[in-house]
This record gives structure tokens, sequence and C-alpha cells, in this order.
């Protein structure tokens, strides 16, 4: 799922709701992952991550937030048993997030 996007929403400081459609993915592990905002996420605030490509609804938690460029760079913990696991054979395209209930 790296470099793919995916839509992520969550809310501002002023509880409006924030939404960016095309969020570009930049790492993924079991227990998280990073993405580019154009805008900063506050810690421990939790976030809607959505992909529909990759049957991926869930949410997590803000761990991480910083500024790279014009962008801002945000890591969050998966939330509520959403876990990735990476496959057991060669990868030859990305792999889909799945809840593992």
């Amino acid at each position: 799922m790296e470099g793919e996007t995916m839509r992520v929403s969550w809310l501002g400081l002023n509880g409006e709701l924030k939404v960016v459609h095309q969020a570009r993915v930049l790492n993924i592990s079991e227990e998280g992952m990073a993405f580019e905002l154009p805008e900063p996420a506050q810690l421990v605030t939790r976030v809607k991550l959505q992909s529909e490509k990759h049957k991926l609804l869930g949410e997590g938690t803000v761990r991480h937030c910083q500024r790279v460029g014009s962008k801002y760079v945000v890591g969050v913990e998966f939330s509520d048993g959403l876990r990735w696991r990476a496959p057991d054979d060669s990868v030859l395209e990305p792999v889909p997030l799945s809840d593992p209930g």
C-alpha cells in the first residue's frame, strides 16, 4: 500500500471535520502507518482511515506529526484491533489492509 492514497478524516482543534481524500501512504507496519497530510493533525487525535480499493475502514491514533517541506508526515497507531499482516509469499503488488475479525 506504500505510495498508494487513502481517505483520512479527523476533528481539528476547533471541532471542525477535516478530510483529505488522497493522503499518500509512506509506510506501513503491523501496528500502524505513516502518510502525508497538507496540514497537521494533533497528537492523540483519532483519525478515520478509509480505502475502498484496499477494503480498509478503521481508526488510528496520531502518535507523530512533523512538517516536511509543504506537507506533514503523520504516524498513527492502529486502534480497535485493526492490524496489518505481511504476506507469507513474495509480494508482486500492494497488499491490502484487513481487519483480523
